[in-house]
């Protein structure tokens, strides 16, 4: 099976640097930048997309599959990861959200702590290794995933660590790779079940 990931265009707060809520929708670069995304696949093999719910990341599938004519199919499981809803709308460097940002890493080898109602990074881990079974479990051969930059570095990190992975180890991957915004990952599940890094973050189309 090959799998390929796909960060949502450009958002109306990414370029703010504000915690963005699941509507946040896309920015008139984001637009493009999706049509854009859009005509690369052109000709290649896709079976089906596979998207976020939030809108940003809905818009850009929605975008890609009225080029390619592939039916849309949305899960939750894709959303972006959840953090507190009290940064929501918040400046990411705010002293608020650097106030939480000090608890979350203080507390980020304790399990059973939150905040409030975000994901710990020990949830992330889990609903990364559920995507990747959801992901194998398909019957398609060509999948397109339109999701978000912390899941796909998730899945990533699922795939290099396996059953290793923890916290410390997110925390490296999170700090070594970036995407960007329409940025394409591409992995190959081989037969026995392993998986393998193809392409990472390729943004060739918005040059």
């Amino acid at each position: 099976m090959k799998v390929f990931f796909v960060r949502h265009g450009h958002s109306v707060l990414n370029g703010k640097g504000i915690h963005q809520a699941p509507d946040t929708k896309l920015s008139e670069t984001g637009i493009k930048q999706a049509e854009a995304i859009a005509e690369r696949f052109v000709g290649v093999d896709v079976d089906v997309i596979l998207s976020s719910r939030y809108e940003r990341a809905a818009h850009t599938a929605r975008i890609i599959s009225k080029r390619i004519d592939r039916p849309v199919v949305y899960t939750a499981l894709l959303n972006e990861f959840k953090n507190p809803s009290e940064i929501e709308g918040k400046k990411n460097d705010s002293a608020y959200s650097m106030k939480v940002k000090k608890a979350y890493k203080e507390h980020s080898n304790d399990p059973g702590w939150h905040y409030s109602d975000e994901e710990n990074t020990f949830d992330r881990i889990a609903r990364g290794r559920k995507v990747v079974r959801y992901i194998e479990d398909r019957k398609e051969e060509h999948v397109l995933v339109c999701t978000h930059s912390g899941l796909i570095r998730m899945i990533l990190a699922v795939g290099l660590f396996g059953d290793s992975l923890n916290p410390e180890n997110f925390d490296k991957v999170v700090k070594f790779m970036r995407t960007e915004n329409t940025g394409i990952t591409e992995c190959e599940i081989r037969p026995d079940g392993r998986w393998q890094l193809i392409t990472f973050n390729d943004f060739v189309h918005l040059k």
